[in-house]
């Protein structure tokens, strides 16, 4: 079909041959693994500042104790969701190999949906532990979850060299608001060894297409707690994530959200 054929047609419909799908406005979903809830917890004060929901992935959830599923309650009623991160925590395709597609289903998930769902909590989305996954454990998971996170990272190291990608090229840690239902966040804890000005480009990439920029971390931890050693990101790293979010007037989201 020519363009003057589209041009009547479409002028009969009131649709231009040239419109586009608009932009839409920006956001970014942050999202914390494991179970580190009354370190989360410390973190509302600066959630509410910035008026950010998250996604929590809880592990294990059959060793929380009740004063912590009391928290993850709060948590989810200010508007944050909880989300499963596996119940013994594997790396699925290790898991897997050693035992079976079965298996992995039952111990690591089945097991931590029932639990969660007696301390009150119906997770829809799932987040990779140690980003493990493989297409068909991922075919299984998308008939309990809407959502599978992995992982990204702006430097690995891979037979002794390191790997460095820019931020604004790494394309899957950009939501466009599609139906995705993989995707993956960027770790910002300490080990992802992030600049403010890493943050910045892909900040800037996300408001200009109107995609969500995703990013996860561990345990929060303050100048005064902070372990270079240790599984987490720096909380004053954190607002400065999401001070630069706000000068953009991006919007937040949950990761069911997406």
């Amino acid at each position: 079909m020519n363009k003057l054929l589209c041009y009547f047609i479409l002028m009969l419909l009131g649709v231009s041959c040239n419109s586009r799908k608009p932009i839409q406005q920006g956001g970014i979903a942050l999202s914390f693994d494991d179970r580190f809830v009354k370190e989360w917890t410390d973190l509302k004060p600066l959630l509410n500042k910035y008026n950010v929901k998250a996604t929590f992935y809880v592990t294990q959830p059959d060793s929380l104790s009740e004063e912590e599923v009391q928290i993850l309650h709060e948590l989810r009623k200010d508007g944050h969701e909880i989300g499963c991160h596996g119940a013994m925590h594997v790396r699925s395709m290790y898991y897997i190999w050693d035992n079976s597609l079965e298996k992995y289903m039952e111990n690591e998930i089945f097991h931590a949906l029932k639990t969660m769902k007696k301390q009150g909590f119906t997770p829809k989305t799932f987040a990779h532990p140690g980003g493990s996954q493989t297409w068909y454990s991922d075919r299984e998971l998308l008939k309990y979850f809407t959502l599978l996170r992995d992982v990204s990272m702006k430097s690995r190291s891979i037979l002794g060299f390191d790997y460095i990608r820019d931020l604004e090229n790494m394309d899957e840690i950009y939501h466009q608001r599609d139906n995705a239902q993989k995707v993956n966040a960027l770790l910002i804890d300490i080990s992802g060894k992030l600049t403010i000005e890493d943050i910045k480009k892909g900040l800037e990439r996300t408001s200009k297409e109107g995609s969500v920029m995703m990013m996860f971390g561990h345990k929060p931890l303050t100048k005064t707690t902070q372990n270079l050693n240790e599984y987490g990101f720096d909380v004053q790293f954190l607002e400065q994530i999401l001070a630069e979010s706000a000068k953009l007037n991006l919007k937040s989201y949950t990761m069911q959200e997406l």
